[in-house]
């Protein structure tokens, strides 16, 4: 029950804490002069596996990310090109949503699956203890995260029928990857960032949902240049209206933009830090000499972790 609720709350909080879906255009990928490269490699290998990375040394990061190039090379011509790193981000993408759900579904009780599906009644009872509250006491952070759940669910349940089949929960888990789950992505976004319950986002609860002065004690106070950057970028470009606020269909347009393709923007963007002779395509030397930027590295103790993935499975 507590993974369950652990994963749930997992996959509301990287909505809360990740809400632009424009990786060229803000803070995600360059704060100040500093350029983010844990954004990008955990858009290139997925999260799952960009967990894994993080624990080799730059050596083996090298060596097992120089195994992984070729796969992405679809025509075999030694290059890869924009639209062959868009397919490889799009597959790392799903297969992680894929593997997080099939996580979570087979972790419920078999007879709680009913023809395939599951309802709210016994999602709730797994997870929260109780299919309906009886006999809970519960905190007032507790029923707000099941009051959130089922307003999700019930949005996920595209037929409305009262249980979610394995897509519909996969909707229901990953929201973000479903166009009919939209609009309750924005609502809870606004509900984590709103934080005067005025319905809106200001600007000083827009700089607040990404920074914090006390992770900046080397500047005693001062805010770091990518601040600036932001309050610029919010009268500038989120608040169109420009009253000073976020409205919903602004939240919508910054969080989830219609038509907009994050794997080709991601894919774009790599091409551009790693293409150092400017050709528009990426050689295998190119990449691994950047390899910090796709697949990190923090360089820990002998990179133990090594022996227990194949690259042949990434």
């Amino acid at each position: 029950m507590k993974v369950l609720l652990i994963v749930g709350l997992l996959a509301v909080s990287t909505l809360a804490s990740h809400h632009s879906s424009d990786p060229t255009k803000d803070g995600e990928h360059f704060k100040g002069k500093e350029h983010d490269k844990k954004y990008d490699h955990e858009q290139f290998l997925g999260k799952d596996t960009a967990a894994e990375f993080d624990e080799l040394t730059p050596e083996k990061s090298k060596e097992k990310l120089a195994k992984l190039v070729p796969k992405m090379d679809a025509d075999s011509d030694g290059f890869i090109e924009e639209n062959e790193l868009k397919d490889h981000i799009n597959f790392m993408q799903k297969r992680y949503v894929n593997n997080d759900v099939d996580r979570t579904w087979k972790n419920y009780k078999a007879e709680k699956i009913v023809d395939g599906k599951i309802k709210w009644e016994d999602y709730r009872e797994m997870v929260y203890g109780s299919a309906d509250g009886a006999g809970q006491e519960l905190s007032p952070e507790y029923a707000k995260m099941i009051a959130r759940d089922e307003k999700r669910w019930a949005v996920a349940d595209y037929d409305s029928n009262g249980a979610l089949d394995r897509t519909e929960y996969g909707c229901f888990m990953h929201p973000e990857d479903c166009d009919h789950m939209r609009d309750i992505v924005v609502a809870e976004t606004v509900d984590d960032i709103d934080k005067n319950k005025d319905g809106s986002v200001d600007l000083e609860e827009y700089i607040g949902d990404m920074y914090r002065p006390e992770d900046y004690p080397e500047l005693a106070g001062k805010e770091p240049d990518w601040v600036q950057s932001e309050r610029e970028m919010f009268k500038e470009h989120r608040d169109k209206d420009g009253d000073g606020k976020l409205n919903q269909e602004e939240m919508r347009d910054w969080i989830m933009p219609v038509g907009f393709d994050h794997a080709e923007a991601e894919a774009r963007h790599l091409v551009g830090i790693a293409d150092d002779n400017k050709d528009g395509k990426l050689t295998l030397d190119e990449i691994v000499a950047h390899y910090d930027t796709f697949v990190g590295s923090q360089a820990t103790d002998y990179g133990e972790q090594l022996q227990k993935h194949d690259p042949a499975e990434l």
